[in-house]
């Protein structure tokens, strides 16, 4: 098997028209030392071929395709991904996201540069900023809604913060194959959270680098509630709720059973600050705006400007 710097893992199940985007994404990096691994989990092979075929001078072998005869779900398409390839770095590039043509060559470059350790932890990986596209399904193709910053409040991945939720999503996470020997590889009991169990693994035990640019597309089908093109997080959001308060449960019982304070206390407590905050802090912005408001007022009072033009 050769090795490359990067292997991207694509799983898909019945969508060829974003799928095609994807697969356009990869080809068009500017870092090129990549194997793109497609795997097809359960859908019809047939389109997925063609569109795969339709690019074959553009991949000159660069592209490995695996046909699942049934549906395993999305993190055991991802662990198959994984062994069917050989690499330095790995990335997960669902079907229905999409690159900025640097997000590959900014992401190497920062694990290059940033491979000693700081204060004693190692760097696992590397996310960038994401985009959030909406958009909508045509017959023929898809529609660009609108486009808002995902996640750029992020200054940098806390270990905390992330325990709260989910800040970043797979697309923008590019990270070291060799962490999967401390990790493990992605939950395949689990049909969604996947990603964010994962991602609090890595940050357990690893450092994860920001690059402050909106490298990474997360594209969000908001009309779309059910069927093949919908997103998890929105087709399948009572799905979320319910596993996760199962997965919370999961790690604090497991913290109990061990006698320790870890990853069960932190999800725990810090999903209560975070519900916390949220309704303090639209009473925090009120606030705020309110004494913008009465120093506006006063600066362009009578008196100020008087005081002002006599200085």
């Amino acid at each position: 098997m050769i090795r490359t710097r990067v292997a991207v893992i694509t799983r898909t199940r019945n969508r060829p028209l974003l799928l095609e985007r994807a697969l356009d994404s990869v080809l068009g990096q500017r870092f090129a030392d990549w194997m793109h691994v497609v795997v097809n989990d359960g859908g019809d092979a047939e389109p997925v071929r063609r569109a795969v075929a339709s690019r074959e001078d553009r991949y000159r072998g660069r592209l490995t395709l695996i046909d699942n005869p049934q549906s395993v779900g999305m993190e055991a398409a991802s662990n198959i991904g994984v062994r069917a390839s050989s690499s330095e770095f790995l990335v997960i590039h669902d079907d229905d996201d999409s690159w900025h043509p640097d997000f590959l060559a900014r992401c190497v470059e920062f694990m290059d540069a940033d491979a000693k350790p700081k204060l004693g932890c190692t760097y696992g990986g590397v996310i960038t900023h994401s985009l959030r596209i909406n958009e909508e399904m045509l017959a023929d193709g898809v529609r660009t809604v609108s486009s808002t910053p995902f996640n750029t409040w992020l200054d940098g991945i806390s270990l905390s913060r992330l325990a709260a939720g989910n800040t970043f999503p797979p697309i923008s996470f590019l990270f070291r194959r060799d962490i999967l020997d401390k990790v493990g590889s992605f939950r395949e009991d689990l049909p969604v959270l996947g990603d964010w169990d994962f991602h609090l693994r890595v940050c357990a035990q690893f450092e994860i680098g920001l690059i402050p640019q909106m490298l990474a597309n997360y594209h969000h089908r908001t009309a779309v509630q059910s069927g093949e093109y919908g997103n998890t997080v929105i087709a399948e959001a009572q799905h979320h709720h319910i596993y996760d308060n199962l997965y919370r449960n999961e790690l604090l019982r497991r913290d109990l059973h061990e006698g320790r304070a870890g990853l069960g206390y932190l999800v725990s407590l810090a999903r209560d600050f975070d519900r916390l905050h949220a309704q303090i802090y639209p009473l925090e912005r009120l606030l705020d705006s309110l004494s913008r408001i009465r120093l506006f007022r006063w600066l362009a009072s009578p008196l100020y400007r008087g005081g002002r033009s006599r200085e």
